[in-house]
C-alpha cells in the first residue's frame, strides 16, 4: 500500500510506444442492439428539424441553462427574507412561504408542459423512423419499447434538470426545523407536478390521435400547440397576481381554487411538509393532485400503444393531401390579387409562404411559442383581483385593454419574422436562383405583405373580442378608429424594421446564429418591446382627444413607412449590385444537391 503511494516508484509496466498501443486489443464494451436503438431515438429528440440549423444546438444549451437556473436564483433571492435581513423585516410568514412553494410547483409544471409540447411531433414515430428503422431486422415490439424507454429517459433528464437546483437550495435557504422533510416534500411536489403535465399532454395527444385519426389530428395540431402554450404561459405570468391572493383564494373554497392544477400539487407540498397539522384545504387539494396524476398517467399508458400503432399505420399507408383553398380564402385571395398583390413577384412569394409555413414542425412550434406568449402577456395585463366584502372579485384593467392590441401586434409580427427566417430543406433552394436569380425587392415585399396582413388580422380579431368584453372603452367611432390606426401602423412599421436585414426569400437561407445574439434578443423582447407598448398606450389615450391628432399620427406613420420602404429597396439594390453572380458558380455547378 505504501509502495503505491510513493511518487518516485518505477512504473509497473514498461512504457509502450503509440504504435504498439494502437495495435493492442481494446476491451471495449459491446453495445447491444436495444441499447443502440434507445441511444439513437434519444438522440433524435435533440437532433431533429427543430435543431437542424447551425447554432441551434448552442442556443438549446443556453436555453437549458436558462431553465435550470431560476430555482437557484430564486432561492438566493429569498435568503434575506428567511433570515430576517435586515433585522427589522421579521421572518417569512406562513402564507409567504406558501407562495414560495407555489412558485416552484408552478414552474415545474409549466416547463415540463412546454417541453412536451415542444417535442410534440417526436413523441410518436415519423417518416424517418418508419421507413428507415422498420426495414431493418428489428422486431416491431422492440422498436416500441425502445421509444418508450427513450421517452422516459428524456423526460426524466428534463425533470431533473429543471428542479434539481431548487430542490437543493430552497430547503437549505428556508432552514426549517426538519430539513430532510422539506427536501422530500419539495422534491415530491415538483416531480409529481411535472409528471402530471407530461402525462396530461401525452394522454391528450394519444386520445385525439385515436379518436380523430391522423388527417384530422394534423389539421388541429397547430391549434392544440398554440392553445397549450398559451394556457401554460398564462399560468406562469399570473403568478405575481395569484401569489398576493393565495390566502383569499384558498380560504374562500372557490371552484377555481379546487380545480386549478398547480394548487393540487401545492397541497401535496404543504401536506408532506407540515403533516396532519396543515390546513384542511391543503389535504383536499393533495388528494385531488394524487388522483389527477394517477388518472393522467393511466390514460397516457392506455392510449399511447394504440396511438403508436395507428400512427405507424397512417405513415405507411399515407394520407390524402390537405386542400388549403376554401370558400373563405378564395374571395380574400381575389381581393388581394386585385390590390396589393397585383405584381406576380409579390403574389408568388406570398402564396409560397402560405403553403409552406404550417407544414414544418419547427415553424409550427415557433408560431405556437410566440402566439402563446403574446396572448399570455395580454391576459396577465388585463386581469385584476380585488377583495370586496371578504369575497374575491375578478376585474379587467383598462390599461390591459389599451395594451392588448400593441402587445399582440408586436409578438405576432416578431413571431412570423422569426418563423420566416428559419430554413427548411435547403437542397431545393437552387430552383429560385435558376428561375429568378437573386431575389428582387418585390419578391421580398411579398414576404413583408404576408407578415403585415397576418399581424393586422390578429389585431383586428383581438379588437373585436375586446369590444365585446369591454364595450365601455369603445364608446365612439373615434375610439375604434384610434385603435385600428395604431394596430395597422404598428404592424407596418414593425414589419419594415424587422425586415431591414432580410435579403433572401423566406425558408431558403441558412441563418448563422451566435452566442452573442442572446443578450440582443433579451434587450429586444424584454426592454424595447415593453417600452414601445408603454409609448403606444399613452399615444392611444392622447389620440382619443381629437380627430386631428389621429390624422396627424396616421400621416406620420405613412411617411415613416414610405421612408423605410425606400431605404429597404435601396439596400436590396445595393446588395444585388455588390454580389452579382460571383457567388453562384458553386451553386449552379452542384445545384445545391450535395448538402
Amino acid at each position: 500500500m505504501f509502495r503505491r503511494l510513493n511518487p518516485f516508484r518505477p512504473p509497473d509496466h514498461a512504457v509502450l510506444s503509440l504504435e504498439v498501443q494502437a495495435k493492442m486489443p481494446k476491451n471495449e464494451r459491446v453495445q447491444g442492439r436495444f441499447e443502440v436503438l434507445v441511444r439513437h431515438l434519444l438522440n433524435r429528440f435533440l437532433n431533429n428539424e427543430l435543431m437542424s440549423s447551425d447554432g441551434e444546438i448552442t442556443r438549446a444549451i443556453q436555453l437549458a441553462y436558462v431553465i435550470a437556473l431560476p430555482g437557484l436564483v430564486v432561492a438566493l433571492f429569498l435568503f434575506p427574507a428567511y433570515h430576517s435581513f435586515p433585522p427589522l423585516m421579521g421572518k417569512r410568514t406562513f402564507w409567504l412561504q406558501v407562495s414560495d412553494h407555489y412558485l416552484y410547483v408552478m414552474y415545474s409544471m409549466v416547463v415540463m408542459g412546454v417541453v412536451t409540447v415542444y417535442e410534440w411531433d417526436m413523441l410518436f414515430p415519423d417518416l424517418m423512423d418508419v421507413f428507415v428503422l422498420s426495414v431493418l431486422p428489428i422486431e416491431g415490439r422492440k422498436l416500441f419499447w425502445a421509444r418508450v424507454l427513450a421517452l422516459v429517459i428524456f423526460f426524466a433528464l428534463a425533470l431533473l434538470g429543471t428542479n434539481s437546483l431548487g430542490t437543493i437550495f430552497l430547503p437549505m435557504v428556508a432552514d426549517l426545523p426538519s430539513l430532510g422533510v422539506h427536501l422530500f416534500a419539495h422534491a415530491a411536489a415538483v416531480i409529481m407536478g411535472g409528471i402530471f403535465a407530461i402525462g396530461l399532454f401525452l394522454a391528450l395527444q394519444g386520445l385525439l390521435l385515436n379518436l380523430l385519426g391522423g388527417r384530422m389530428f394534423r389539421r388541429i395540431t397547430p391549434l392544440l400547440q398554440g392553445a397549450s402554450i398559451t394556457i401554460l404561459l398564462t399560468v406562469a405570468f399570473l403568478y405575481p397576481l395569484l401569489s398576493r391572493f393565495l390566502q383569499a383564494l384558498l380560504s374562500s373554497g372557490s371552484v377555481f381554487a379546487r380545480y386549478f392544477p398547480p394548487f393540487w400539487f401545492l397541497g401535496i407540498y404543504e401536506r408532506l411538509l407540515r403533516g396532519p397539522s396543515t390546513l384542511p384545504i391543503f389535504k383536499e387539494l393533495a388528494r385531488s393532485g394524487c388522483w389527477a396524476t394517477s388518472v393522467t398517467i393511466s390514460l397516457a399508458i392506455a392510449a399511447y400503444p394504440l396511438a403508436y400503432r395507428r400512427r405507424v399505420r397512417q405513415l405507411i399507408e399515407g394520407s390524402r393531401a390537405m386542400n388549403t383553398s376554401s370558400w373563405v380564402t378564395r374571395p380574400i385571395n381575389r381581393l388581394l390579387h386585385a390590390t396589393i398583390l397585383r405584381l406576380p413577384e409579390r403574389r408568388a412569394v406570398f402564396h409560397f409562404i402560405s403553403q409552406t409555413i404550417m407544414r414544418i414542425q419547427k415553424h409550427r412550434v415557433l408560431l405556437a411559442m410566440y402566439g402563446g406568449l403574446g396572448i399570455a402577456i395580454t391576459v396577465s395585463e388585463m386581469i385584476s383581483l380585488t377583495i370586496i366584502d371578504d369575497r374575491l372579485r375578478i376585474g379587467v384593467l383598462s390599461y390591459g385593454i389599451y395594451a392588448s392590441i400593441p402587445i399582440l401586434a408586436l409578438w405576432t409580427v416578431a413571431g412570423l419574422r422569426t418563423a420566416l427566417a428559419a430554413p427548411i430543406d435547403r437542397r431545393g433552394s437552387w430552383i429560385f436562383r435558376v428561375i429568378i436569380g437573386r431575389a428582387g425587392v418585390e419578391h421580398l415585399n411579398g414576404a413583408k405583405i404576408w407578415v403585415a396582413i397576418w399581424g393586422f388580422a390578429v389585431s383586428l380579431v383581438a379588437a373585436v373580442l375586446l369590444c365585446m368584453a369591454a364595450p365601455a372603452l369603445w364608446r365612439t367611432p373615434l375610439d375604434i378608429a384610434c385603435r385600428m390606426t395604431v394596430a395597422a401602423g404598428l404592424c407596418l412599421l414593425l414589419t419594415d424594421c424587422l425586415f431591414l436585414a432580410a435579403m433572401t426569400i423566406p425558408f431558403t437561407e441558412l441563418r448563422k446564429t451566435s452566442i452573442m445574439e442572446m443578450p440582443l434578443v433579451v434587450v429586444r423582447y424584454f426592454v424595447v418591446f415593453p417600452l414601445l407598448v408603454l409609448m403606444v398606450v399613452h399615444s392611444e389615450m392622447w389620440l382619443e382627444v381629437s380627430v386631428w391628432r389621429l390624422i396627424a399620427v396616421a400621416l406620420a406613420m405613412t411617411l415613416a413607412h414610405l421612408w423605410l420602404r425606400w431605404r429597404y429597396a435601396l439596400r436590396v439594390q445595393e446588395k444585388r449590385l455588390a454580389y452579382g453572380f460571383e457567388d453562384g458558380d458553386e451553386l449552379f455547378q452542384r445545384l445545391g444537391l450535395g448538402d
